[in-house]
């Protein structure tokens, strides 16, 4: 059994925020070209989460802080097994409070 396949991310989808025809007509064509080979095509959908650790590294804190806030509900994560598990969209939520959080400080410091 062989397996090939076609990732499509999200950024692939939308261009400026509408849905781009070149990825779809992409999508398209991979199906009707495994079709014609006789080949089944399955569709399916992958959430990218992370760990606490990783979610630390893209943020810039430190485990122990991104389970802190986990934990008091700041960042909303589901367990997956015994581990906790956080959306790439939870991430990205996050790290804009945390941008908008530190541009407030900047402007106090410098009473804007």
């Amino acid at each position: 059994m062989s397996v090939s396949g076609l990732t499509v991310s999200p950024e692939m989808v939308r261009v400026n925020g509408a849905y781009d025809s070149d990825c779809a007509r992409a999508v398209w064509d991979f199906i009707r070209r495994q079709s014609s080979e006789g080949k089944t095509v399955q569709v399916t959908v992958r959430e990218v989460t992370y760990s606490p650790a990783e979610v630390g590294n893209l943020v810039g804190l430190s485990r122990s802080t991104v389970q802190r806030c986990i934990d008091d509900g700041t960042i909303k994560a589901h367990r997956r097994g015994s581990r906790w598990r956080v959306s790439e969209a939870e991430v990205d939520r996050y790290r804009l409070a945390l941008a908008d959080e530190m541009a407030e400080l900047v402007a106090d410091d410098l009473d804007l």
